[in-house]
Formats: structure tokens, sequence, C-alpha cells
């Protein structure tokens, strides 16, 4: 079964550093941290905001970090064409589109399980220049404690997720991580 194994993103590595993910090395431009279920290799000769993922027919496994992370819940696709990119999701990974849902506003969401991680299909609510992995959401231990020790100027508020019964926290730009990512506690 395909798994996602590494997510690449553009930018510095010290503000996932700071944040308590568990640094494993630096290698020229890519300095690589522990998901938990999932490598991040965080690139400086990438682009600020840019998100990429490696698949791979095992999950990643490796320590939580100070932050207690416990694994990547979702990744985000932005897509002007729900129906296409779940289909091109499905051809890359062999896991079906289970679920579309309206989530109001010409927003629609198409939701895959790909074996550790949903990948989470969104169109509308603005136009994309195409398809593109946009951001992702881990679960960690203790969510409040994680807030607490980043400050309200890195890590908003917990609230409310959309998952019955979880809560899920935004990371701020003055956190300096460059692409869209939220923390949520587990149930």
């Amino acid at each position: 079964m395909t798994s996602i194994a590494a997510l690449t993103v553009g930018g510095a590595p010290e503000p996932w550093e700071s944040l308590g993910f568990a640094k494993l090395s630096t290698e020229g431009t890519r300095t690589l941290f522990s998901l938990s279920d999932v490598l991040l290799i965080v690139d400086t000769s990438r682009r600020v905001g840019s998100v990429g993922w490696q698949l791979a027919d095992q999950p990643f496994a490796g320590p939580p970090g100070t932050i207690g992370c416990l694994g990547v819940d979702h990744v985000v696709w932005r897509t002007n064409d729900l129906e296409s990119t779940c289909a091109e999701v499905t051809r890359l990974t062999g896991a079906p589109c289970k679920r579309v849902r309206d989530a109001g506003n010409g927003v629609s969401q198409g939701f895959h399980r790909v074996d550790n991680v949903i990948v989470e299909v969104v169109a509308g609510g603005g136009v994309v220049d195409q398809p593109h992995l946009w951001g992702f959401v881990v679960n960690v231990t203790d969510l409040d404690a994680v807030c607490g020790l980043a400050g309200p100027e890195l890590i908003g508020a917990p609230k409310p997720a959309t998952q019955r019964g979880r809560r899920i926290a935004t990371a701020r730009s003055g956190a300096g991580l460059g692409v869209p990512f939220a923390l949520m506690d587990v149930q």
C-alpha cells in the first residue's frame, strides 16, 4: 500500500526546530525532521511556501520530538477541479475518494485515506493556478502545552475542529514556517 513517506517545504529550518520537532540531520540545503510517521524535509533552496510529497510503500517512522508529534493527520491539496484532482490522487496513491463534502460558500472537499494520512482535496474559495499541495496538519499529544509554550504570537488558540471532539490550532505567520500548518489534539 502506498504511504506518504515525506513532505518537503521551502524555507528555513529554524522555525520548525524552535517549535520542538525532532531534527534528524542537515545535508546541504536540506534539514530533516521527524513528524513521527512522515519525514519533513525543509529545503532552503526551494521557494518559501512550496510543499511537495514523496510517496513510498512504507511510512517513515521517527521520534515525536519535544512537541509530542504523533504523526500527520492530513495534507491539503488546493484545486479548481475537485473531480480531476481526486482522480489524480487516486491514480498516484491507489486510494479512492471516500467522501465529498460541501463545506459551504462554494467550497467542496474530497477525502482520501492514504495509509497513514488523510488527503483532503479542496476546490473553491478562490482560483488557483494549478492543483498543488498547500499545507498540512499534525497530531500532538498535548495541544494546550504546545500552544502555551509557543505563545499566541506563533500559534492561535485551540478551537473546535471539523472532526467532532477534536481541537485544532493554526500556526500564525509569525511562526515563520512559510506554509499553512496546524496542530490537532487526539481523541
